[in-house]
């Protein structure tokens, strides 16, 4: 890769316009040259309209509809790619880079047995660490991030894991062309631990970047509140590890019930959203998953 790089930035956009502009403004980065793109997904009370406008040297996409998380960033990284930027870094609404961020991941993708490079992000709430990258255990149906809850600390380490959070996350272009895109059809949640996946069965690596940061606010798009965002988790949760490990009947079916306590002990330690509602939308996420369900979730 070209030293410096010309990095893309697509920030994803849901009816929150001023959350995309503070992530967006996080991305400049003296000395790199970068290209930022915020894909404003349309809301459910709003007239989806189709188009694109550029302000203040950031790219506006309008798709025509809701394209999901996978769907919206998709659009942006294609944008970036016709403009010849080698690498792309995907970012939520909802999460600020810290100083030096942006030139710390797109230096260590310069290696090109990296797919894809992540920060440390931290909680916006209480500055403690929200994930160090992401272990997946595809037999047992376990999915956890790494370092949840531990104080922050210096280092300067570069730590390959199995995948890394969306919130923040940098793909190289040449990864990103031999992998493909994300996978639209999940829409909300597991796009980006399925192409981490994906990248590491062709082969390459995935690393957190331990001297970057970023600040996640989390559930900002959706709302705290919202028991579709357990519905999403417990449905796509499935989707993901029976897509990258098929198991025998017996096992597959030992592998759903773990899926399903572990989503249901969620819903029941959480406190935003009531308890049997939450565990309604967990249900409805296993039963969906199930039945094959995918792409946004159908209100009945």
């Amino acid at each position: 890769m070209r030293w410096p790089p010309r990095v893309g930035v697509v920030v994803l956009d849901h009816g929150r316009p001023l959350d995309a502009a503070r992530a967006a403004a996080s991305a400049g980065e003296p000395g790199l040259d970068v290209h930022l793109v915020i894909v404003e997904n349309p809301t459910a009370t709003e007239t989806p309209v189709e188009g694109e406008a550029s302000a203040d040297g950031v790219e506006h996409v309008r798709p025509g509809e809701n394209l999901g998380f996978g769907g919206g960033m998709n659009l942006g990284i294609e944008r970036l790619c016709r403009r010849d930027c080698d690498c792309v870094l995907l970012l939520n609404n909802d999460a600020v880079l810290e100083p030096g961020c942006l030139r710390l991941l797109s230096e260590t993708l310069s290696d090109r047995l990296l797919a894809a490079t992540g920060p440390v992000i931290l909680r916006a709430a209480d500055g403690r660490v929200e994930s160090r990258g992401v272990r997946v255990d595809l037999r047992r149906g376990r999915v956890r991030l790494l370092g949840s809850g531990e104080v922050p600390r210096a280092r300067t380490a570069i730590t390959h894991c199995d995948a890394l959070s969306g919130a923040v996350l940098m793909l190289s272009r040449a990864a990103f062309e031999r992998v493909g895109p994300l996978d639209a059809a999940y829409f909300f949640g597991f796009e980006d631990v399925d192409w981490c996946l994906r990248a590491r069965a062709a082969g390459l690596a995935v690393a957190v970047v331990e001297g970057a940061a970023a600040t996640h606010t989390g559930s900002r798009t959706l709302g705290p509140g919202s028991p579709v965002r357990l519905y999403y988790a417990a449905r796509n949760h499935v989707r993901c590890v029976e897509v990258h490990l098929p198991l025998p009947r017996a096992a597959t079916w030992l592998r759903r019930g773990t899926i399903l306590a572990l989503n249901l002990g969620f819903a029941v330690r959480q406190h935003e959203v009531p308890r049997l509602t939450a565990a309604r939308a967990v249900c409805a996420g296993i039963r969906d998953a199930l039945r094959g369900t995918s792409g946004a979730m159908v209100v009945p």
